[in-house]
């Protein structure tokens, strides 16, 4: 027969158990790092501002505490105010990094809401630390965006014309509801449940239909190169962004992040459908951002700006140009450029432009001659366009790798190419394109993926950043600077280990 150990203490006996909170803290690890640097080598005074209560009111939570709890809750995958509160209330760690204060989450939640800026101070705070461990090289960079859905329902989203019909369509189903209901009414049929889900029903509907015409009284459209834009009644800083598995309606955290170690020397979050056109002041922050941290950079060379095709542009380009660094930013068409497909179709690069005749030179040794001029129309771009004759594209030998599809080889028309300011001859793209299709740059570019993209992995696989939960530009990217500033710790921790070794 088995026998078991006895319990020598009965169930609802009382335990005394010891805690001291400073031992919970085992050195070597992130969150010790963390209860060290905050407050120390990481200034967070900036916050002392926020409170006026010095002779009356209650006492607040210590903005270093907080700051702690929101920073080790964000490592371990937990974003939630209220599951931050219950992880200050239920883990000795959190406890130990709070001094058991045990913040509500409405403190949690107004601190994280209210401190967009400020969130921004302290990540230069601790790039400056980053730069202090020699972590940060200071010449090569590289630049991406990663596209997460916001607080916002993607259903809330439309054009002026087509908010309006959203309002009538919910105004008609309100109507038919009420119809229904009295029918019901009058026959005595329905009971108290059937009546308690028609309240809720009717108030659904009639909260959307509020919602939605309020938004529509103060609505500013917005206007884009293919017309309006749509905006969102939920959160109208977001935008309707274009994913790998569809649309969402969120934001772009981009990063730039430093070849040495992948450390994030400038974060923004945007809620446009196109990361590209912020890449100028992207560029000025991160090199502000590297000035005010102290961060040396290599006085023989520039710095190098690496991007991916989202970013190519003439104006960009310039920019960059303007900014004294080196962009290294492929075309959409880089890639098959340079595969091994020998069936792609001949682009503005492969002709030969001759400047005193103004026409083109085909790889076959035939002329296009200048037609007229486009006007750009539905977003298409201003440019010329010269065109071969009829007879020259129907006895080339080129013609299935030049003409655009089967149809014109069979109507047997003239190749015609546009010369716009990314592809003419003499633009800041094409001299893009030549240095990229030569091996130097190739490899330099190389480089990219692995800067950027295991940056992103981390935030959003192994810290669970799967989505903003607030709603706003300015709220948003007081987010996304918290989770680079935890990014950014992490690879501060081996550095801290050493320095604390030989202290």
């Amino acid at each position: 027969m088995a026998r078991y150990k006895h319990t020598e203490v009965e169930f609802g006996q009382g335990l005394f158990l010891p805690v001291n909170l400073q031992k919970q803290l085992l050195p070597e690890t992130f969150e010790y790092m963390l209860n060290d640097l905050i407050g120390k080598k990481i200034d967070i005074s900036m916050f002392d501002e926020n409170y006026n209560n010095d002779k009356t009111g209650c006492k607040a939570v210590p903005p270093a505490a907080l700051i702690k709890l929101i920073i080790y809750g964000y490592k371990k995958g937990i974003k939630s105010s209220r599951k931050l509160a219950e992880l200050s209330r239920e883990n000795i760690v959190a406890k130990a990094l709070t001094c058991d204060m045990q913040p509500h989450w409405t403190t949690i939640a107004g601190f994280i809401s209210s401190n967009s800026e400020k969130f921004k101070k302290v990540f230069v705070e601790v790039l400056t630390y980053c730069g202090e461990l020699d972590l940060i090289g200071g010449s090569d960079f590289a630049l991406d965006g990663c596209r997460l859905p916001s607080n916002a329902s993607i259903d809330m989203s439309g054009t002026r014309e087509e908010l309006e019909k959203k309002v009538e369509m919910y105004r008609r189903m309100a109507s038919k509801h009420i119809s229904k209901h009295q029918k019901h009414d009058t026959s005595g049929e329905k009971t108290e449940e059937e009546k308690k889900l028609y309240e809720k029903r009717q108030k659904h509907l009639n909260h959307q239909i509020e919602k939605i015409s309020g938004f529509l009284e103060v609505m500013e459209e917005k206007p884009g190169k293919r017309g309006e834009i749509k905006s969102n009644v939920t959160d109208n800083e977001s935008a309707m962004i274009m994913d790998s598995s569809g649309f969402l309606q969120g934001y772009i955290g981009i990063a730039v992040a430093d070849r040495k170690n992948q450390i994030i020397i400038n974060a923004e979050a945007v809620g446009t459908a196109n990361e590209g056109e912020h890449l100028p002041v992207l560029i000025d922050s991160a090199l502000n951002n590297l000035n005010e941290a102290f961060v040396e950079m290599p006085e023989d060379k520039n710095p190098t700006f690496m991007c991916d095709a989202n970013y190519f542009s003439e104006d960009n380009l310039k920019a960059c140009h303007e900014r004294e660094v080196e962009a290294i930013i492929p075309d959409s068409q880089h890639r098959r450029r340079l595969g091994a497909n020998k069936e792609r179709r001949f682009e503005a690069a492969d002709f030969e432009y001759n400047k005193d005749g103004d026409y083109y030179i085909c790889p076959n040794g035939k002329i296009l001659e200048y037609k007229y001029s486009r006007k750009p129309v539905l977003g298409g771009q201003e440019g010329k366009v010269y065109q071969a004759s009829v007879k020259d594209c129907r006895s080339c030998p080129l013609n299935r790798k030049c003409l655009r599809t089967k149809k014109d080889i069979k109507r047997w028309v003239g190749r015609q190419l546009l010369i716009t300011k990314s592809n003419a001859p003499d633009s800041l793209c094409a001299e893009m394109r030549k240095k990229l299709s030569t091996e130097e740059y190739q490899n330099r570019y190389a480089y990219r993926i692995q800067i950027i993209e295991p940056v992103f992995a981390n935030i959003t696989y192994c810290k669970g950043m799967n989505r903003f939960t607030l709603r706003g530009k300015k709220k948003v990217n007081g987010q996304w600077n918290l989770y680079c500033i935890v990014h950014n710790l992490g690879k501060c921790l081996e550095g801290y280990n050493k320095r604390r070794q030989t202290a």
